[in-house]
């Protein structure tokens, strides 16, 4: 897309013109010359003016800022190049609503474009919503800086991933917590009220049951004076036979009315039976939930699934890793007690010694030798001629002697006794044994194989985790499933619409409305006649049956009959009461029954937000993985135009989820926040961030054109200069337009053949 030329009456502009070039454009201007006005206006031909914007406090909406100085209203004309057609664009106000009327022809011609209309301009001409656009190719100080929004989130998400553009993060995190607060939310929610329900409907039920031994006491009294009533009764048969007779006429029309009753809650429960069950409320509800709750359980199922896979698959790596250890199928307990006897003999191996014999016997033997040579060789026979006897002069046994006693005294001398293995060798065939060179290196690998005996342990129990967590997410998803088919296929036989499905649904509920308040007078009808049958106790009356006068004397049977109805009365009293008392608890079966619907809708419930919480966690991840995707690519691009920006000095960015930037210097080895550098420096690694995102988002064959509102003002000459190379290369595959108050940038690109350059007021 590339804007030929803008005609407006907007603001100060008072039919004024401006013709952008092809490539890069710099519109130098003075201050209060219309700059920051033709920016609003390409905005609002674009996307219209937000009539709904109010003023605030030091901040004039849009519609208000740029009334016409004239007192007219809103005119403008955008004539544009799109995918090689010529397009006139054509905004006029409607009464009190600015820039309301919109026109799109092919320029020359009367050819409208029915595709394109007022609302939906903007983004068929540059391919992103107002929203994305401000925060990418609209660059206005001092809002360069780039927020994060659905919108905008929803275009990242749809770059890398699907392309669907429908999908938000931040929306559907909203919606699953806001569900889940439903269910659940401290002591409120859906889960609270059923468990309170529940444990109220228990508490009935055991007063119930404690209720009944005090009515079967009561029951038993007043048999015994019925009994006795019944006795004095027959002297009055004949005189309350008419009452019978009465009475009778009540019973039979009771009967009449509780079989109608009861043949209508049969008649209505026939209706809404479909193939053998009867439809409730919790039915009608589950068809219209059951289909959308499929398709979620069954995602949650194949998670389920691959983390199983990655568990078994760390499990086995840990059994192998056991499993190749020199100490593996060898107990704890034998290579504990062989470190100790190691410790052991390596204090005991520099100790021992060889065994000799005691140096003085040798001596002594080699003395005595000496003093046998000395006698029996004559050596003393020079000297004591005279005295010394015949047997000490030369005499060779002796001399044989003695140099035996010699030989044996130089054996004894070198002779080594033999010795016991020593403690070194002990510890060297024990240190053999398990294949290390220490004791140390023997503990180290005890406490190496320890640690991947406790690794293979923590993955078992992560693998069975992985396991229940897929059973159960799969036994959920099948049987959503089956549910599904079975409550579609037993309430809707045939029919095939929506309409009809809804027709049917809303029939029911009305037969089920029906059903309840026949219920509810078929045991009224039911609890009549059972009272008028309890105090009925004769058999129907003919009306035209004789009475004969009766022969006992009334006053007398009165009297007593008297006394036994009033004891009996009181018994009846005392009964009915604890009766009625029970019935306000109500039915034993139909609070069984709420008992055992209650449980399973509570665990139902509880599933259900079991569901959805494992649906928060699975997007929560999935959206740190499309971050994980998305910000490298974009903290690289940013990086290189930063790099270029500032010469070098910063080679690196980084961006995480809401934009908050970090820089890296060249030199240095760690990341600076924004907000610890300087405006300009900040300026520019946003504008690197802005112009990173139209490559990303953006891009295209016919890419629309980024605006730039004296987005340079605060970049020294140097890397205004390198920033303005940088359009320029940009600019040859994308129309830029750069407004700017300072004549530098117009003075740096005089003269250069891609740029065109206007100059002076608007």
């Amino acid at each position: 897309m590339k804007i030929r030329k803008l005609t407006a009456t907007f603001g100060k502009l008072k039919n004024q013109t401006l013709e952008p070039g092809e490539g890069l454009t710099v519109i130098s201007a003075p201050n209060e010359s219309g700059k920051t006005t033709w920016c609003a206006f390409l905005n609002a031909m674009l996307y219209g003016v937000d009539t709904s914007e109010r003023d605030k406090a030091g901040i004039l909406s849009v519609k208000t800022r740029y009334r016409p100085w004239d007192g007219g209203g809103m005119v403008g004309t955008m004539e544009l190049e799109k995918d090689g057609r010529e397009i006139t664009v054509q905004r006029t106000s409607k009464g009190a609503s600015p820039m309301k009327n919109f026109i799109a022809v092919y320029t020359g011609t009367a050819d409208f474009i029915e595709e394109m209309n007022g609302e939906n301009a903007g983004e068929t001409l540059t391919g992103v919503s107002r929203q994305v656009f401000e925060r990418t190719a609209f660059v206005r100080r001092p809002d360069i800086r780039v927020t994060q929004t659905s919108e905008l989130e929803r275009k990242i998400h749809a770059i890398v991933s699907s392309g669907d553009e429908d999908t938000s993060f931040t929306d559907s995190d909203a919606a699953l917590r806001r569900w889940q607060r439903k269910l659940r939310y401290n002591k409120s929610g859906s889960i609270p009220q059923l468990e309170q329900e529940l444990r109220d409907a228990r508490h009935a039920l055991e007063l119930i049951e404690s209720s009944n031994e005090e009515i079967a006491n009561l029951r038993s009294g007043m048999e015994r004076q019925e009994k006795q009533i019944q006795l004095m009764e027959r002297d009055l048969e004949i005189h309350d036979q008419l009452d019978r007779r009465a009475a009778s006429r009540r019973l039979r029309e009771a009967e009449k009315n509780a079989a109608e009753t009861a043949r209508r809650v049969e008649e209505l429960k026939a209706a809404i039976t479909k193939n053998g069950h009867e439809m409730t409320r919790e039915d009608i509800n589950e068809i219209r939930e059951t289909a959308a709750a499929v398709m979620p359980l069954k995602k949650v199922a194949q998670d389920a699934e691959r983390a199983l896979w990655r568990a078994e698959k760390e499990l086995v790596d840990a059994n192998t890793r056991r499993t190749a250890s020199p100490l593996y199928g060898t107990e704890e307990k034998t290579v504990a007690e062989d470190i100790a006897r190691g410790r052991e003999l390596e204090s005991r191996a520099g100790d021992v010694k060889e065994p000799r014999i005691p140096r003085i016997i040798p001596i002594l033997l080699w003395v005595l030798a000496v003093a046998g040579l000395v006698l029996t060789t004559g050596l003393l026979t020079p000297l004591f001629r005279e005295t010394v006897p015949d047997i000490l002069r030369f005499n060779l046994p002796g001399v044989a002697a003695s140099l035996a006693v010699g030989a044996v005294g130089l054996v004894l001398f070198f002779l080594k006794l033999p010795r016991k293995r020593g403690a070194g060798e002990e510890l060297a065939e024990l240190l053999a044994k398990y294949g290390v060179q220490s004791v140390e290196k023997l503990e180290s690998l005890r406490e190496g194989y320890a640690m991947t005996t406790r690794e293979e342990e923590q993955r078992r129990a992560a693998r069975d985790a992985a396991r229940a967590a897929y059973e159960s997410a799969g036994a959920a998803a099948q049987e959503a499933g089956e549910r599904a088919v079975e409550k579609l296929s037993a309430f809707m036989p045939g029919v095939t619409s929506g309409e009809e499905i809804m027709d049917a649904l809303n029939e029911t509920e009305r037969l089920i409305d029906s059903l309840t308040k026949a219920e509810f007078d078929a045991v009224s009808a039911r609890n009549v006649y059972e009272t008028l049958s309890a105090g009925y106790d004769g058999e129907e009356q003919e009306e035209d049956t004789y009475l004969p006068v009766p022969i006992r004397n009334r006053e007398d049977t009165v009297a007593a009959l008297e006394r036994s109805r009033a004891q009996l009365a009181e018994a009846t009293r005392a009964y009915d009461l604890a009766v009625g008392a029970q019935r306000t608890l109500g039915d034993p079966a139909v609070i069984e029954g709420r008992i055992q619907r209650l449980t399973e809708l509570l665990a139902q419930e509880n599933r259900r937000y079991a569901a959805l919480t494992l649906a928060v966690e699975t997007l929560s991840q999935a959206n740190a993985d499309l971050q994980a995707r998305f910000s490298p690519e974009v903290s690289r691009l940013a990086g290189e135009y930063m790099a270029e920006l500032t010469g070098g000095r910063y080679e690196k960015l980084y961006f995480d989820k809401g934009f908050d930037a970090g820089a890296k210097e060249a030199a240095s080895p760690e990341m600076r926040r924004v907000i610890a550098l300087s405006d300009g420096t900040g300026d520019e690694i946003y504008l690197s961030l802005r112009l990173a995102l139209c490559q990303l988002i953006l891009g295209g064959d016919d890419p629309c054109p980024i605006v730039l509102d004296d987005a340079l003002a605060n970049f020294d000459d140097d890397r205004c200069r390198k920033s303005l190379e940088l359009l320029r290369r940009l600019a040859e595959k994308r129309q830029i337009i750069l407004f700017t108050c300072h004549s530098r940038e117009a003075d740096m690109l005089e003269g250069k053949r891609d740029v065109k350059i206007i100059r002076g007021a608007l």
